[in-house]
């Protein structure tokens, strides 16, 4: 349970190896023909007795010429055919902008090439990311045609293959082709690149009061960072009923489809009437590239192709954009209109530090795989893992739990969490348990699991989809517990974990009940609990300007540190003690660091008698001062003590 999982290993999809697959046919000097996605409606429909007058052709049969690759990849290679999954098509046109990846989900594509001096054999392999590792998926060539045409994803170039064989490789994934009609963007993305998908509902952010300042400017520069460090983009219009979906707009969006994003720039105005170029400035103007799959259907208001906006634009800024005037599928449209038709965003970011183009380096990454289940034992038992979410106080805390560090103020940590798809390669999907994540801040000292809520300070979205997410900003120093649950208690599904956070967090699993603090005494369990909040402190005497304040608080040889505050005695923050004893006497101390050098401020020694019970105190606290104790403060504290070593 909890166990660390190795990163990004292969497997071979159905046990099928490429390599053996390949020499195989070369000795046979025979084409690869796949009984396990056999060329056959079985590998089209779900109801294989469906009739149809589709042909399986290789490229061979349908062009003189076949190659994987013309003139390498680009977003327009992907064209979207009869089938309904843009969702995949846009992922795969997003994947283009990425050459690391491309090389991870098409591995050795030269040697799968037609050329000269390999031998052709009708064999390809992919690789997808799935659940921790990239998964092979080899597939033979035979493409389903009607009338001499591929029927579903091809490139603009007739000759060029690679998207047509890697939608049959995905479909082969997902059992049928028919299954890849109205899936999910977020797993398409994750899919082709093992990121962390998350969706921006732009409704919703352009309404957080929490975002202050310019919304569409951090948006859209939010978008341009993420874009240029490598991380996949694709936008979509949501469709609000079945009638929506692929509806036409007069702009010439389609609502219920998904849009790869292509480029996210400034384009300077203005420029073509400048006369002193260096001392000229310019108008900026947010500016968004989109391909529709369809290879068709693009905006046709202001700044669309061919359209006189263009006019303030220079000729070789123009050529730098990629500027073309042609029925593509590719087109620009300013920020602004792209925000009031566009509802929702998928950003797929990139932390593998061994990926060159990778988001951000500076985040280390933490994988747990683990599982829901009450593991033979009754609801409710210490070993029950499926305790549900915080809708259901009474078990929450009886998920797995994940402690980790935070060290510095103003942290960031993201967490992504996915659960095992049981169904790769059947047509008939098991439907996915609804999945989410809470974060609790706990005790500075914690080192058990947590039997209680304690300051949930954020909830991920709960979804019944493969993967969730959340983003957590501006983290305080402190420990924080990471419980990933299903919605409802009692279900059970296996999952990983990945967290991403910067600095040493010392992330780990949470097994035991009970922390032992005595060696000595290890093998008598302790008998209550202990809880301590160090609300905030008053001084008598003003302190000076820029130093830093901490609390330190001893029990019986335990000696516990806060984090430091500057300027500030408001702590609010938690310490934990377990007991042998139902007394326990504690000491708390006020600490004043300035300029390296360290001042006791005043201290007091208290007595906690476990009582099954809170209490809310405000204690004085005194210095000695040659042999005279003197009053200089006081301290607010709640406590908390129970007979049960296991309540908190």
């Amino acid at each position: 349970m909890g166990r660390k999982s190795n990163l990004d290993k292969r497997r071979l999809f159905k046990n099928q190896n490429y390599e053996k697959i390949r020499a195989e046919c070369i000795k046979k000097k025979s084409l690869f023909v796949d009984i396990e996605f056999p060329p056959t409606n079985a590998s089209l429909f779900l109801d294989e007795k469906k009739s149809s007058d589709i042909i399986w052709k290789r490229p061979g049969e349908l062009v003189s010429n076949p190659q994987l690759f013309v003139e390498g990849a680009e977003p327009n290679d992907v064209t979207q055919g009869i089938l309904g999954n843009c969702w995949f098509v846009s992922a795969s046109s997003a994947l283009t902008h990425n050459k690391y990846l491309m090389k991870k989900v098409i591995p050795n594509e030269q040697d799968q090439e037609w050329r000269k001096g390999n031998i052709y054999t009708g064999c390809f392999r992919f690789c997808f990311w799935r659940f921790g590792e990239w998964l092979e998926v080899v597939i033979d060539d035979l493409l389903p045609t009607k009338d001499g045409e591929l029927l579903f994803a091809r490139s603009k170039s007739s000759n060029e293959f690679w998207s047509a064989l890697l939608e049959k490789a995905f479909a082969k994934l997902f059992g049928c082709y028919e299954n890849l009609v109205g899936g999910q963007l977020a797993d398409a993305l994750l899919d082709v690149s093992g990121g962390v998908p998350e969706t921006i509902r732009i409704n919703k952010f352009m309404n957080n009061p929490s975002i202050k300042g310019s919304k569409i400017n951090k948006l859209f520069k939010h978008l341009q960072r993420e874009f240029d460090n490598g991380a996949l983009l694709v936008a979509a219009i949501a469709a609000q009923n079945k009638e929506e979906i692929e509806q036409s707009l007069e702009c010439g969006l389609v609502k219920g489809h998904a849009y790869a994003v292509t480029a996210v720039r400034y384009i300077d105005l203005d420029a073509k009437n400048a006369s002193f170029k260096y001392f000229s400035k310019f108008e900026r103007k947010m500016m968004i590239r989109l391909q529709n799959p369809w290879g068709e259907k693009e905006w046709n208001g202001s700044w669309s192709d061919g359209s006189e906006e263009w006019n303030q634009v220079t000729d070789s800024q123009k050529a730098d954009l990629g500027i073309t005037v042609e029925e593509d599928g590719e087109f620009w449209m300013p920020f602004n209109e792209f925000i009031n038709y566009f509802t929702d965003i998928s950003v797929c970011r990139l932390f593998n530090t061994s990926n060159p183009e990778c988001s951000d380096p500076s985040f280390k990454e933490s994988r747990f795989i683990d599982q829901w289940s009450n593991n033979g034992g009754k609801s409710g038992a210490p070993n029950d893992r499926a305790g549900g979410c915080l809708n259901f106080q009474a078990t929450c805390c009886l998920n797995p739990q994940y402690m980790f560090d935070v060290t510095s103020d103003d942290n960031d940590a993201i967490l992504a969490l996915t659960q095992k798809d049981e169904s790769e390669g059947v047509k008939e999907r098991e439907s996915f348990v609804t999945i989410g994540i809470y974060v609790m801040r706990v005790e500075i000292n914690r080192e058990c699991r947590i039997h209680q809520p304690l300051e949930v300070i954020a909830t991920s979205d709960y979804t019944p989809s493969r993967s969730t997410y959340l983003h957590l900003q501006n983290l305080k120093k402190g420990r924080y517990i990471v419980i990933p649950s299903t919605y409802a208690p009692k279900e059970t599904a296996k999952y990983l974990l990945r967290v991403f956070t910067k600095g040493c967090s010392k992330i780990r699993c949470l097994q035991n009940h009970i922390y032992h603090p005595s060696k000595v005494f290890s093998c008598y369990p302790p008998k209550c609990i202990i809880r301590i909040t160090v609300q905030n402190f008053e001084l008598e005497e003003k302190q000076p300007n820029y130093c830093i304040h901490y609390c330190i608080i001893k029990s019986n040889g335990q000696r516990v540190k806060s984090r430091k505050l500057t300027n500030a005695l408001n702590f609010e923050e938690h310490f934990i003690f377990h007991s042998l004893m139902w007394e326990k006497t504690f000491t708390i101390q006020l600490w004043r660091q300035q300029h390296k050098r360290k001042m006791l401020l005043g201290e007091r020694k208290f007595t906690e008698c476990v009582e099954n019970d809170k209490h809310s105190y405000n204690l004085n606290l005194t210095i000695k001062n040659k042999n005279i104790e003197k009053t200089v403060g006081q301290v607010y504290l709640e406590i908390c003590s129970y007979d049960d070593p296991m309540y908190l």
